[in-house]
């Protein structure tokens, strides 16, 4: 009997979350902010793929919520609301 994978389903909640984030920070920030934030996001995300040790995977896997809640912080303190 297989179990379910509640890993793949947290990752890719987890995952569906920043991008929303991103996204809504990403229209509120200016031209030198959307920069950065788009190389930051994607590193993230190609990173795992490009190197398969499991230390890469949990540092990106961190940096993604960090990178998540660091642009809630920023919408939230530029005074918009989500």
């Amino acid at each position: 009997m297989m179990g379910v994978p509640y890993g793949k389903i947290i990752s890719s909640v987890i995952n569906l979350i920043v991008i929303i984030i991103f996204v809504y920070a990403f229209l509120n920030a200016e031209a030198k902010g959307r920069v950065i934030m788009t190389v930051i996001l994607a590193l993230l995300f190609i990173m795992p793929v490009l190197f398969s040790a499991s230390a890469v995977f949990w540092i990106c896997y961190a940096g993604k919520v960090i990178f998540g809640l660091s642009c809630y912080l920023y919408v939230k303190g530029k005074g918009a609301s989500i």
